[in-house]
């Protein structure tokens, strides 16, 4: 299913958006001041809580002309609506997850498409099976469902693709990000590898010499178990020597119930803080940490992505729209102008000279078409069927309109930033790899140390004695100190300046994040606050050639104007409407821009999707 394929848990950071909304009816302005403007972070079961700001409204006059207003709807046949929730004049039905899913399974079987299940009972990760869960219980409604017209020549078989499908989609079946979860798998199994230096190990021989003057038989087995606290190593064991030994070798010779021997040998020095095992151990556990961050930073870009590819497959759809409209216009003026000719009232070139108008207009309708097919066919790597099947979107899903653009306030630009730098996953990524360097240094400072290591083991032979004066039989006990020191040390002096050296390296790239954020933040604040402009300037030029087209048309019926005069009109108009889609679409743009910047819409944990 595409929708409520993923759970997202612990999502207690609330953001709410800085953008406010300017009715693009009214004569006046109504503005959104930021009052009370407070960010006040608090710690909570170890996570981060942003609240934001509060906001009132005042009425301010307009610091722009009226015709720089987005135009309302008699002024213009590309509507907008509002992105999340539907106006209070929109009567369509509210679609639900499951009516959304519905329509996309029967819009895949009736396109020929077949869902097979993927074999294998789908993929496992490091933590199990997961059920799927639900991102969102309800599907916002589509804007401008309740008047929703599908372009000219296309049966409505289902409700109108909106972006959170898309969106699911990506968290369910996308293959980039199945990828990047199969990170965990790496790192886990990293850490289980390091886990594996302190496994509790099993030695045993045997060594037996039957033919020559001495023939002796040794045979036993140890068991030996690595200390993870201090580096030290536990051993215990058995061993059986029988025979006629050499004189110098009387000591591989056991009573004959052998001999039993335990130990421990501990570092005092160097390896006793931290060794090779220990270290490859806690830098995996943090490798474990860090995959997350990676994982969500993937993901931020596959949601832009997939969003800009989403808008694009609406804008197409629009420019479709308005290149339909402006053949329309030329061939609903055919026949109009073959009953003129027959009365006498125009010359016959008028009807070749229409033609002429149709045929290039077809031209414009056929780069159209192929235009929406293209963006459908990349919108299609995002947007998938339940078995993770790509899923070409019909023209029938396509929504009437945009939504609503709305104004920035510049006034949080600086809480943006802020809120930004404490969300976005690469200066985390960074942080544990200074953590894992760090790990490294302390470990090449060891190596500075001399190496003191001490031991202990005790033995007990059992059984009948081998001799007279049974010098085997009394409990035997051993201790000792070993010590060796490096001299010069270089090799350990080189790998402290190599670690310190890459803790440098990520100091000046923390901070190189760190203002690459900022600026992507004020980039993207910047790229919406001219794009909203241009929609108004482009919704005003479409009013504007509208009206002239009109007034063209009228003084053609009365015989004062000529098909080429109406025809620079009407080809004005269709390129307003052109420019106009395309403000629409730098706009929704910027604002996947702005929110991948601040990581808005970021869940706090991410599970792997179940099958």
């Amino acid at each position: 299913m595409l929708v409520g394929c993923l759970v997202i848990a612990g999502c207690s950071t609330a953001r709410t958006s800085v953008v406010r909304s300017i009715s693009p009816a009214s004569s006046s302005v109504e503005k959104s001041t930021v009052a009370n403007h407070k960010i006040s972070e608090e710690t909570t079961t170890g996570k981060e809580t942003s609240s934001r700001y509060t906001t009132s409204k005042t009425t301010l006059p307009p610091e722009t002309p009226d015709d720089q207003v987005p135009a309302d709807e008699t002024s213009s046949t590309i509507q907008l609506a509002n992105s999340e929730v539907q106006d209070a004049e929109t009567l369509g039905a509210v679609t639900t997850a499951s009516e959304q899913t519905a329509a996309l399974q029967e819009a895949s079987s009736s396109s020929g498409q077949v869902s097979t299940p993927p074999a294998g009972g789908g993929d496992e990760f490091m933590e199990g099976s997961l059920l799927p869960g639900r991102i969102r219980q309800e599907i916002p409604p589509s804007p401008g469902n309740a008047d929703e017209i599908p372009i000219a020549g296309d049966e409505r078989v289902s409700p109108p693709l909106v972006l959170t499908s898309v969106i699911d989609s990506v968290y369910m079946s996308f293959p980039l990000l199945r990828n990047a979860l199969y990170g965990r798998n790496i790192a886990n199994g990293a850490n289980l590898a390091a886990q594996g230096a302190f496994d509790l190990k099993l030695n045993a021989d045997l060594n037996n010499q039957p033919l020559g003057y001495y023939q002796t038989y040794r045979n036993g087995f140890d068991i030996a178990q690595p200390v993870l606290q201090n580096g030290g190593e536990v051993i215990a064991g058995y061993r059986a020597g029988r025979g006629n030994f050499e004189p110098w070798y009387g000591n591989r010779q056991t009573n004959d119930g052998g001999e039993f021997m335990a130990g421990l040998a501990i570092p005092l020095l160097q390896n006793r803080a931290i060794d090779k095992r220990r270290a490859e151990l806690w830098i995996t556990q943090v490798g474990q940490s860090k995959v997350e961050p990676e994982i969500k930073t993937q993901l931020l870009q596959f949601i832009r992505d997939s969003t800009i590819a989403y808008w694009e497959w609406v804008a197409a759809g629009q420019g479709l729209r308005v290149a339909r409209e402006l053949q329309a216009l030329a061939l609903d003026r055919d026949q109009q102008i073959r009953a003129t000719v027959q009365e006498g009232d125009r010359p016959e070139s008028d009807i070749i000279d229409n033609q002429r108008l149709i045929v290039a207009r077809q031209v414009k309708l056929i780069e159209a078409e192929q235009k929406l097919q293209s963006s459908a066919v990349k919108l299609s790597l995002y947007l998938r069927d339940a078995a993770g099947n790509p899923f070409i979107p019909p023209n029938s899903m396509l929504p009437a309109r945009f939504p609503t653009p709305m104004l920035v306030t510049p006034e949080v630009l600086e809480a943006d930033i802020a809120f930004a730098t404490s969300r976005r996953p690469e200066l985390l990524a960074l942080d544990f790899d200074r953590q894992q360097l760090s790990i490294e240094l302390l470990r090449a400072q060891n190596e500075l140390l001399p190496t003191l290591g001490a031991h202990v083991l005790a033995t007990k032979d059992v059984g009948g004695p081998t001799s007279s004066i049974n010098d085997k039989g009394p409990f035997q006990g051993e201790a000792g100190l070993q010590f060796t020191v490096p001299l010069q040390r270089r090799n350990a002096n080189g790998k402290i300046m190599m670690v310190e050296g890459k803790l440098a390296q990520n100091m000046a790239k923390r901070q190189f994040t760190a203002d690459k954020i900022s600026v992507e933040v004020r980039t993207a604040v910047i790229a919406l606050e001219n794009a909203y402009r241009a929609i108004g300037q482009a919704s005003a030029s479409v009013r504007l050639n509208e009206e002239m087209q009109r007034f063209e048309t009228i003084r053609l019926n009365e015989g004062a104007s000529d098909l080429l005069r109406l025809n620079l009109r009407e080809q004005a108009t269709f390129d307003a409407r052109v420019q106009e889609v395309l403000a629409l679409l730098g706009y929704f743009a910027a604002e996947a821009d702005y929110k991948a910047a601040t990581a808005a819409e970021l869940p706090e944990e991410i599970l792997a999707p179940a099958n």
